[in-house]
Formats: structure tokens, sequence, C-alpha cells
């Protein structure tokens, strides 16, 4: 009964200290938002850095190869949500944070430094989102961790870690080791050749497309799901309802493919 009371009392100072503190913003809560755009672009340079770290809560990313060997090229479009009225103004208290100090780059999520206004948020709208195209030479180890938000990789020999939550990868020609595990997202990946891969996703398909001359010892498993191969010719195999094991070409590269909920196809490409 006390904790009962207790509850009561809570609910009914949020709602005083609510109505207290709308007026002060303008009742801004409940005005029609609009989406105001704006673009940043960086470049480094690429022989100070070893690796880089991507990290980015709500957006996309898009990795390609740089054409410049020399040259690190970050491209950001911010979206934040604004009222009719801060279209108009220039939005200061939106910065991204890259951290050039060290042999590792890192590209963080948003700051908003300026910014110490009382929020209340009903998750009505993204509030603020950033899609990242990021041009890196090879040699350069990529490390990504996302969340609501899409990652493509295209075009690379880069060794490269994926960490995703809410959203699909695809990747086109990365010829380095891949590492990926996702929740809640599938992966589709074209490729040529590759040193190795590691795919694991929750509650996703994953699905493989080889070509010619690619060479693997693969290894599939699903737990939900199925398991299927189109015009691909594998050897030794060895293969039950969930899981599948075979060697494609001479084997050379070794292949994980895994998923809790979802199907696994490799096709050729």
């Amino acid at each position: 009964m006390e904790n009962k009371k207790s509850f009561i009392v809570w609910i009914i100072l949020l709602i005083i200290t609510t109505a207290m503190l709308l007026p002060s913003q303008g009742c801004s809560l409940f005005r029609k938002k609009y989406a105001k755009m704006d673009t940043k672009e960086f470049k480094l340079k690429a022989s100070n850095y070893k690796k880089m770290e991507v990290e980015n809560p709500n957006g996309d990313i898009t990795i390609k190869r740089s054409d410049n060997d020399s040259v690190i090229t970050i491209k950001a479009e911010i979206t934040k949500y604004v009222t009719k009225k801060e279209l108009d103004q220039p939005t200061k208290d939106v910065l991204l944070d890259i951290d050039s100090s060290g042999s590792t780059l890192r590209i963080a999520d948003i700051t908003n430094k300026y910014d110490n206004s009382f929020h209340i948020q009903f998750n009505l709208h993204k509030s603020t989102s950033v899609d990242y195209i990021i041009y890196v030479p090879s040699g350069i180890e990529i490390s990504v961790d996302g969340t609501n938000g899409k990652v493509n990789l295209k075009e690379f020999n880069n060794d490269v870690k994926v960490e995703l939550t809410n959203g699909n990868l695809n990747i086109d020609n990365v010829y380095g080791k891949l590492k990926v595990d996702l929740t809640n997202g599938s992966i589709s990946a074209k490729l040529d050749s590759t040193k190795s891969l590691d795919f694991e996703t929750t509650n996703g398909n994953i699905k493989l497309e080889v070509g010619e001359k690619f060479s693997g010892n693969f290894t599939a498993k699903t737990v939900n799901g199925k398991i299927s191969r189109k015009n691909v010719n594998f050897e030794s195999t060895d293969e039950e309802k969930k899981e599948f094991k075979g060697i494609l070409g001479k084997g050379d590269a070794t292949v994980k493919l895994e998923t809790t909920n979802g199907k696994i196809t490799i096709e050729k490409n």
C-alpha cells in the first residue's frame, strides 16, 4: 500500500514539474518538427593512422576505398529535427567528435555541447542522425559500431570488424578479413575472394554471393531457418538439417556463417 501511495505521489510531482517547465520551453515539445540538413567534410593524413574506429548511434555508415592513398576523407550529413523558427538558425549544439590525436582515428557520436536545456522526449521522431561516407586507403584496420542504421562496405582490401544493432549490412568486394556481429539485421555480401569471413547475426538472414574463383572452407549453421546453395559446387561436404560444411576451390579462407533466426543462402554471382 505504501509503495502504491509513493508511486502516485511521484506521478503527481512529475506532472506538476512538466507543467511548470513547458511554458519556458515555448511548448516546443508539441510543435511540428522539420528536418534540417547540414554537411561537413574532413580530410586527414592517412599515414598518421593504423586503425579507424567509427561509432554511430543513429544513422548510416558507408565506407569505400580512397582514390588518394595519402588521405582519409570523412563526409558527414547531419539531420536534426527542429521547429520552424530554428530552421534559419545555425546548429551550434551539434558537433562531431573526431579524435585524431593518436595512431587510431576515432569518429564518435554527436556531442550536444552547448545544449543544457531540459528535455522530455517521447520518441515521436529521431532527434538527430548522422550519415557518414568515409574514404579510406589500404593498410588501415577498420572497426564499426552502429545502432539504428545501415552499414555499407565497398571495394577495399582492409580488415574490418562490424558490430551492428537494428540495421542491415551490405558488402561489395571487400577482400580483407571480415568479422561481423549483428543483432536484428541481415547480411548481404558479394565477394570474389577473401582472407577470412566470420558472419554472425541474430534475427536476420545471410546471403553470400561468391565469384567464380572464390576459395573457402565453409561452415554454415542456423537454428530457426534453412541453408540453401545455388550453382555452387562444393567438395568434401558434410550436411545436416541445420548445418553445412564444405570446401569451395582450394579452401584457402575460413568462412563461417551463422544465424539464429533466419536463412543462409550461398550462390554464384
